[in-house]
């Protein structure tokens, strides 16, 4: 009896053990919200120049973002719109978007600068 029940005491364990792990697992890809360096309202503190090496590096990352499971065709869509602007005329269409929305100064600035492109170019990035 005592056997039976030190068996069942120790698969109790591992089978609270292996939940806890499967839980921790699932909980990891969760994303609640955008993890970000700035908030929507820094961009137009920022000088020109450092709006347009922002604006730079926010773009490498959105047209990289296949890398992290984008589809093709959304990086098509974005390559497509953006292929003849410079990051002065990003980081332009960027502010003026930012400063026409102050309800979503909370957020983060790479999520604003997305909706300001998706604006911009009338297209629906995200499928």
């Amino acid at each position: 009896m005592k056997a039976a029940f030190c068996v069942l005491a120790i698969l109790s364990v591992l089978g609270v053990a292996a939940q806890e792990q499967k839980a921790k697992k699932n909980t990891a890809r969760m994303i609640d919200s955008p993890s970000y360096l700035l908030k929507a309202e820094g961009f137009v503190e920022m000088s020109e120049a450092d709006r347009m090496v922002y604006t730079s590096g926010l773009m490498d990352g959105f047209f990289a973002s296949g890398i992290f499971g984008a589809s093709h065709k959304t990086v098509a869509k974005l390559e497509s719109c953006t292929k003849d602007m410079d990051s002065k005329q990003i980081s332009a269409i960027i502010t003026k978007y930012v400063n026409e929305h102050p309800e979503s100064w909370h957020l983060a600035l790479s999520v604003d600068a997305f909706n300001a492109l998706s604006a911009a170019c009338g297209v629906k990035f995200v499928d």
